[in-house]
């Protein structure tokens, strides 16, 4: 989120007084042996240091790097507003223009984004957080981001806004600078660590051009079926969606060729009286509505499919006086901020065979609230 301009406009002055070749995306020469990986090998101030005073960080490589490619993948959280990098050889120092506030957290994190000059990718995404106060925050959120077809959004950002009781659901968030950003892991799993208690909205997107922003004209994005997170939440799911994208949802009794089918039946469990429950392959989505019982189990069945792999995801309804089952999820709306509708999934493809009855697909949908 950071304003580029300045950093690569002072990258040009320092240009001349760094040496190692710094300004080229090739290593400097006589240098050590390329190594197969990147990693942060030390910083300053130290990870958990407390009562930091400084308003500058010292990053260690084990290789090089440039400004360029640090900038790409570093993300400070909450936002420290502009910053200059200088770098030279394997040691980055990372400036901040205006002094940091009093009794703060702050998490400093660079993403697989992140390339040496070689082409090598960091190992893992590295964090590193400090305080300026006498007490690190260690409150987290965490949960999952899927793509639209369920596979892992493993180029996803998850960001957050604090939201104080008196603010909430006013403004929009697409003018706002978040309090807290992190990149989803190869499995779409994402954990906010190290920030202050309280309450957040959130959502994630697709960073497509890596510039650490939303662009709705060419980015996904997912919104969580709860307006408001509380630190400590730990099932949040999101899938990401094109604002102007349409599905084909077509209602089970349409598929043709009966005698050709299969079938597929499960469980849904999760709070209210039904529930939508689709079939999606890659080219159409079969639908059915699933009722609860007096247990409040709640039964669905997809008696004729045509023979496939299918990913069986359900989903609550915003509305509640809509059962149509050709009634499409509803991913909500980042601007007026309105949530998803609450969702979930069988994590494994099902296979369909002709004249063959698959059981016991059960899914679990987590209602709005906590």
């Amino acid at each position: 989120m950071q304003s580029t301009s300045r950093i690569l406009t002072l990258f040009l002055v320092l240009l001349p007084g760094l040496a190692g070749g710094c300004a080229s995306d090739r290593p400097p020469s006589g240098g050590p042996a390329k190594p197969a990986i990147v990693q942060v090998i030390s910083s300053d101030p130290l990870p958990s240091s407390v009562n930091v005073s400084t308003q500058t960080i010292h990053l260690t490589f084990n290789n090089y790097v440039t400004v360029r490619q640090l900038l790409k993948g570093l993300i400070i959280s909450p936002s420290v507003g502009e910053y200059d990098i200088a770098i030279k050889g394997r040691f980055a120092e990372i400036r901040m223009e205006r002094p940091l506030k009093k009794n703060q957290t702050y998490v400093l994190s660079i993403n697989k984004s992140l390339e040496s000059n070689w082409g090598e990718p960091l190992a893992i995404p590295y964090t590193m957080a400090f305080s300026t106060g006498a007490v690190i925050d260690n409150a987290t959120i965490s949960g999952k981001v899927i793509n639209a077809d369920f596979s892992p959004a493993t180029n996803a950002l998850i960001v957050a806004f604090a939201e104080p009781d008196e603010n909430i659901g006013k403004g929009s968030l697409l003018s706002r600078v978040p309090d807290y950003l992190v990149q989803a892991e190869a499995s779409g799993s994402f954990t906010f660590n190290h920030i202050s208690s309280g309450s957040y909205r959130v959502f994630a997107f697709n960073d497509r051009n890596h510039d650490g922003q939303y662009n709705p004209e060419t980015e996904e994005i997912g919104l969580s079926s709860r307006a408001v997170v509380a630190t400590g939440t730990s099932d949040l799911l999101f899938r990401l969606y094109r604002m102007n994208h349409e599905t084909l949802s077509l209602a089970a009794n349409q598929v043709p060729h009966p005698y050709e089918t299969g079938s597929i039946s499960g469980v849904c469990f999760t709070t209210g009286q039904y529930i939508i429950v689709n079939a999606s392959n890659a080219t159409k989505s079969y639908s059915v509505t699933a009722f609860g019982n007096k247990k409040g189990i709640l039964h669905y069945s997809f008696p004729e499919l045509p023979p496939g792999s299918y990913t069986i995801s359900a989903y609550i309804p915003s509305s509640s006086k809509q059962t149509d089952s050709k009634k499409q999820w509803s991913p909500g709306s980042i601007d007026p901020f309105l949530p998803a509708d609450p969702f979930g999934y069988f994590a494994e493809k099902v296979t369909v065979r002709a004249r063959w009855a698959t059981e016991h697909i059960d899914i679990q949908v987590k209602s709005s609230h906590p």
